[in-house]
């Protein structure tokens, strides 16, 4: 099934690149839109190749395949960005800019002079991404540095993506979950740029995997590498510990014997540390945008349009996106946002076997799938809830495990072969619909 899904996703992908390539002519002639088919071309091109059922499904060439991959696109990438921009910060300077300059700091001042530099000047949620860069920096005072960690890191979350998937699926599913997130053009893109995003994320796969390790072969000391995983993601987006603390609480409430009166306390604490989370989160947008709901709207507004078109958007596109932007506005003026477009339009195709899963993961009671379930839907509610479900960094930590989660549907679907036919167009009509209708829209 994965063979005949990934080549038929491959032809009606480049399909709809070409339809909305001839609706959007006038602007969409640029090196990017070559990016945008090279990226996406090459992505499905592997997973073809490893759903054919002949290659390795081991973790070292899951670890090659996927370092290599990230080598040739990413410098790829940064050749178009040079091309443009003349430089190779992927047209995001804002963050990335800061970040550079500050950990360079480092050769002036010295290490710890320049932590606790960084420590007055900025926010907590900023000490992670800037104690990292100036700790390499001290090192190799090289952007290309960061991107050469961030590409490892990468591959090592692929790895570990991998090793979570086995505890649900066969190989070639599990296999297919690492390999479509680890080659994803967005993940590329924050390889290539001087954003946290890469590290950041592969520290919350880090703490997954060390949970599930720890539930499933009773290792206790696995308990206490995922807790210090938990511990430096604080450092770079402290509501993700809190939704990730959430996810491990509700496993335990799943699958406690102690009672209903234990399981209610462990629920409530759930429950609980999520509204909180939401709430802080909503009271930090409120005090950046001038602490009125108008404000909060405008602040997550889209490409410019209306407050409620964009309030509509953020809301539609949490469970089901972000959606591929797979062309500039002007040929002459790309967005950082392209460089997505590739990945993104590979994961509108398994937007369909996501929910499938999730289905099945409730169906089934499957409590050792709870984590991700719940650690994905609280991840959407509250991006919906901050309106940033359009922000790619924003949902970039619960992404690698929708994917996970897709795979399986795609697992347990492949077992109801009567239904094959109706799941499959489904998933093209919606992946199909939402590529066109979202990049008419955009203008």
């Amino acid at each position: 099934m994965l063979y005949r899904l990934h080549n038929n996703i491959l032809i009606v992908g480049l399909l709809s690149i070409l339809l909305l390539g001839a609706l959007v002519l006038s602007r969409s002639l640029c090196v990017m839109t070559l990016g945008t088919l090279l990226a996406f071309t090459t992505q499905l091109a592997l997973l073809i190749f490893y759903s054919g059922g002949n290659a390795s499904y081991s973790d070292s060439s899951m670890f090659g395949v996927v370092l290599l991959y990230s080598l040739v696109i990413g410098a790829a990438f940064m050749m178009i960005s040079y091309y443009y921009s003349g430089d190779t910060f992927m047209f995001s300077k804002a963050d990335a800019w800061l970040y550079y300059t500050s950990s360079m700091k480092t050769w002036d001042i010295g290490l710890f002079g320049n932590l606790k530099r960084l420590m007055k000047l900025y926010e907590f949620e900023d000490w992670g991404a800037m104690f990292l860069d100036s700790i390499l920096m001290a090192i190799i005072p090289s952007k290309f540095f960061l991107n050469a960690v961030n590409m490892l890191s990468g591959a090592l979350s692929a790895v570990m993506l991998l090793r979570i998937g086995r505890h649900f699926m066969p190989d070639p599913y599990a296999f297919m979950a690492g390999l479509a997130y680890g080659t994803s053009s967005y993940l590329i893109f924050f390889h290539c740029s001087f954003l946290k995003e890469s590290f950041f994320v592969f520290l919350v796969i880090c703490s997954v995997y060390f949970f599930y390790k720890a539930v499933s072969d009773d290792n206790r000391w696995s308990y206490l590498w995922s807790g210090l995983f938990l511990v430096l993601i604080l450092f770079f987006r402290p509501a993700v510990t809190a939704l990730l603390f959430v996810s491990y609480l509700s496993y335990f409430a799943f699958t406690s014997k102690q009672g209903s009166a234990f399981s209610f306390f462990l629920y409530a604490s759930s429950v609980f540390l999520f509204l909180f989370t939401m709430t802080t989160m909503s009271k930090m947008l409120h005090t950046y945008t001038g602490g009125d709901l108008n404000a909060m709207v405008d602040y997550g507004t889209v490409d410019g349009y209306s407050s409620k078109f964009s309030l509509f958007v953020s809301s539609f596109a949490a469970p089901f996106g972000p959606f591929p932007s797979l062309f500039p506005k002007t040929a002459g003026h790309p967005a950082t946002i392209n460089f997505y477009g590739a990945g993104l339009t590979y994961r509108m195709f398994l937007i369909v076997p996501l929910w499938v899963g999730v289905f099945y993961a409730i169906k089934e009671k499957n409590k050792l799938m709870s984590p991700l379930v719940v650690f994905i839907i609280s991840g959407m509610l509250g991006t919906a809830f901050v309106m940033a479900s359009l922000e790619l960094r924003k949902v970039m930590t619960h992404i690698p495990f929708t994917i996970v989660l897709a795979f399986y549907g795609l697992y347990k679907w492949d077992s109801q072969e009567h239904k094959t036919f109706y799941m499959e167009t489904a998933l093209y009509s919606f992946a199909v619909g939402v590529l066109v209708l979202w990049n008419v829209i955009r203008g």
